[in-house]
């Protein structure tokens, strides 16, 4: 392989590899950087994805590395990026956890994004099996529930948005109910868009925990009263993972993460690209796939033709 790659491709996961299939098929070198945590770790499923709907999500995974590893055009590298500078010659060099150096003439950004829990105990152990950040992923194993709950806070704690996550559920639920963990103000902005099927739970929650059946989770408050819920919504505050689109000066938008210009993704310094969750508040598979291969033909065609292959 080349000592300057084309490509430099900031993590592993859908949005990457989708990336690197478009660029290696266009005859373009990639090195991707994959440190094995994706963002959604904890789904034991693949969902909204034809041919992998409900199959392993390391398997759909490991399939796609193969494909890319088959191309002879494509590197992968398991530590996890640290730094990156642009260099004299206008290319990138980046550094790892290992201290190697790689140089690419192009970067892609698409290491997702790191989820940031509220402080109640229980939440970390059952987020993305018990506590779902999207209805059309998770809300159809629920089908015929009879009470669900959502979390009001953080992203959540919006009015607009409250209600329409909750209208979600609803489609699997016969009710849902609407917990401000003790927040006045939200309770109060609540009650003036409250609508049929909803309710509004004012307690402070204490815990939360799966049940000795296993199905479901339940609530547990302050006062020592409990509540059993099919399921609770809720989206954690996030944050882009790392320091990398800092370093680079990458222009960013407020709970979104990475700004970048539609269809190919590029963002505001010359040269790099983004695509996936750290740029995108569609966060799953199809939307990431997507950036990823818009991304990948506009960094094709932001390089120059190499010879003619073979």
């Amino acid at each position: 392989m080349p000592k300057t790659y084309d490509v430099i491709i900031i993590g592993g996961s859908h949005a990457g590899i989708s990336a690197a299939l478009t660029l290696y098929r266009a005859f373009h070198t990639c090195l991707i950087f994959d440190s094995g945590k994706p963002r959604d770790a904890a789904s034991d499923k693949v969902r909204l994805t034809n041919g992998w709907e409900g199959q392993d999500p390391q398997a759909f995974r490991a399939t796609s590395v193969a494909d890319l590893e088959r191309s002879g055009l494509v590197d992968f590298v398991s530590h996890k990026a640290t730094t990156i500078s642009k260099n004299s010659d206008g290319n990138f060099d980046v550094v790892d956890v290992a201290e190697s150096k790689w140089t690419g003439r192009r970067v892609l950004l698409a290491m997702g994004v790191e989820e940031k829990y509220p402080d109640i105990d229980g939440y970390a152990e059952n987020y993305g099996s018990l506590i779902y950040h999207c209805m059309f992923c998770f809300g159809n194993d629920k089908k015929g529930s009879s009470v669900a709950g959502l979390l009001a806070m953080g992203i959540l704690a919006h009015p607009q948005h409250t209600i329409i996550n909750a209208r979600d559920a609803l489609k699997f639920v016969d009710s849902v109910t609407l917990y401000t963990n003790g927040d006045s103000q939200v309770e109060k902005a609540l009650s003036g868009v409250i609508e049929d099927r909803l309710s509004i739970d004012s307690r402070r929650i204490k815990s939360l925990a799966k049940p000795y059946d296993g199905t479901g989770i339940v609530i547990e408050f302050d006062t020592g009263e409990k509540q059993s819920l099919a399921f609770l919504v809720h989206k954690p505050d996030i944050e882009v993972s790392g320091a990398i689109p800092e370093q680079l000066g990458c222009e960013m938008i407020p709970e979104i993460g990475i700004k970048v210009t539609p269809p190919f993704n590029s963002t505001s310094v010359e040269g790099v690209f983004a695509a996936g969750d750290c740029c995108s508040p569609l966060r799953n598979i199809p939307s990431a796939m997507s950036m990823g291969s818009f991304a990948g033909c506009g960094i094709a065609r932001s390089l120059p033709p190499g010879p003619l292959k073979k």
